[in-house]
């Protein structure tokens, strides 16, 4: 084998299907993964996966048996993009097992030639269908006479499920058709007793010790050991068990801007669409006239109206945040106040709402790809006495691949129907009270350098008069883990 290539595995559910396929169609059976090892049924219990210019056919030319399969591909010189064929078979399969996998291999010329390369290829996926790991890693064993390939595919923690293959591949230009035959495969099971990594202890900064004043927070530990002789790496976490009393910045409005357009507007928040000239900080600044029933409490609050395009619209004001201090399964609860002004009172069928919108990477206005679930308030409407704060409230739990979270202000406007609402006085809370500060997975070292500001920032700690922080490691191997024997260790802020 040569050096592992990371790739991304055709899809299970393309069957081979091309030109000059001359194995029976797939008919409905019960899958079993130790069946047809000999390919004496055809493709029954393999998924295959070809291309224009690449076959999957039975072959009598045959290890065992009658019969053998082939993976064959023609490139001319009108080809560009080259040419996969590979066939594939799903194991269930348990954390620390090794599978060990033989089979039998001709192929059709005395070397691989150039652009031409074949692979074993695998893949693991956990209880939920999510891909774990995979990989594929060069077969350079090649002879026109049958040879006994070896594989073994040690299983890793969380996999439940393994694919596995052979791929033949040729980058494009002219080599004519070349092919591999493969028959009799053999499958088994090699149960590992995995010896866990030994205990070890956090060394420094020692427990209980105060936060230094450098720039740059070194922590170690010491080593610790694997009897199996595998790979040790380890996981770093700090936290603290401090309540956030507000995630959102300038979440009063009381910090104001000047837009380019001239209008004032809330420092530290987005709008869409960007016209900007229905949104507004209360009062502008210069405003002849004040009523202070409009502002919850401070200086300012925010008022937002309608569009007035003729049309149906919604004005969206949002502040985004990742949830790298949000762990999955938290109930996030964004709330706030808002008023139906006598001035402007809301007409018809407008009304605003507040929302929390989850994403799987950065968010964004629009139903993205990684947009997972919106979850809303109920509405203020016409219905709401004028002049009086009115509470609203909306939550939601995080998801599992939860990695951003908008806040969202929405204002629906109808037919060009007037009406204006002030928002004032806006909060996010967590359920969570174990904020994860720094979360390093994977670390081949027994010491890291830590940035002060990862115990400072976002939320601005250094203000507090006294804080506590925890941090510790987990030494892993690849299929079981241990925590240090003496963490937590602590770490103080002491004003």
């Amino acid at each position: 084998m040569k050096n592992k290539i990371i790739i991304i595995l055709i899809s299970l559910n393309i069957f081979g299907c091309v030109d000059d396929y001359d194995i029976d169609p797939y008919v409905n059976q019960v899958y079993d993964a130790y069946g047809n090892l000999g390919f004496e049924e055809g493709m029954d219990h393999w998924y295959g996966s070809a291309n224009m210019f690449s076959t999957i056919s039975i072959d009598e030319n045959s290890y065992e048996g009658q019969n053998s399969l082939k993976l064959s591909i023609n490139i001319d010189s009108t080809s560009n993009n080259g040419s996969i064929v590979e066939v594939s078979k799903s194991l269930d399969v348990v954390p620390g097992d090794t599978i060990s996998v033989s089979f039998q291999l001709s192929y059709s010329h005395e070397d691989l030639g150039v652009d031409i390369d074949l692979f074993d290829i695998s893949s693991f996926y956990g209880s939920s269908d999510e891909l774990i790991h995979e990989q594929q890693d060069t077969i350079d064993q090649i002879s026109t006479q049958w040879l006994t390939i070896n594989v073994d595919y040690p299983v890793p923690q969380d996999v439940v499920k393994l694919i596995f293959g052979v791929k033949l591949e040729a980058l494009s230009g002219s080599h004519g058709e070349i092919y591999i035959l493969v028959d009799d495969f053999s499958i088994t099971t090699k149960s590992l007793a995995n010896q866990v990594p030994s205990t070890f202890s956090l060394v420094s900064p020692s427990d209980n010790s105060v936060l230094g004043t450098d720039e740059q927070i070194n922590l170690s530990w010491y080593p610790s050991t694997d009897q199996d002789g595998d790979i040790l790496i380890y996981d770093l976490q700090i936290w603290t068990d401090a309540v956030v009393d507000n995630y959102l910045t300038n979440h009063d409005f009381e910090e104001i801007v000047t837009h380019w357009l001239g209008d004032e507007i809330p420092a530290d928040w987005d709008y869409w669409p960007y016209y900007y000239h229905n949104v507004f900080s209360y009062p502008q600044i210069g405003d002849s006239s004040y009523n202070q029933n409009y502002v919850y409490s401070g200086e300012y609050s925010m008022w937002v109206t309608g569009d007035y395009t003729g049309q149906s619209n919604k004005t969206i004001l949002y502040q985004g945040f990742n949830t790298d201090y949000i762990p999955s399964g938290t109930r996030v609860t964004f709330s706030g106040y808002m008023l139906n002004p006598t001035t402007d009172p809301i007409q018809n069928i407008n009304q605003a709402y507040i929302s929390i919108d989850q994403f799987a990477t950065s968010g964004s206005i629009g139903n993205t790809p990684s947009w997972i679930i919106n979850h809303t308030s109920e509405s203020i409407t016409s219905s709401h006495e004028v002049d009086d704060w009115y509470y609203f409230e909306v939550s939601s739990v995080t998801e599992e691949n939860t990695r951003f979270l908008q806040m969202r202000i929405n204002y629906e406007q109808f037919n060009d129907d007037s009406g204006t609402v002030f928002i004032d006085n806006l909060m996010i809370t967590t359920s969570n009270t174990h904020l994860i500060l720094h979360d390093v997975t994977d670390i081949d070292t027994t010491s890291v350098s830590i940035n002060r500001t990862v115990f400072t920032d976002p939320y601005d700690f250094s203000e507090r008069e006294s804080l506590t922080y925890y941090w510790n490691v987990i030494a892993k191997d690849y299929f079981s883990s241990v925590p240090s024997d003496n963490g937590p260790f602590r770490i103080n802020l002491s004003q």
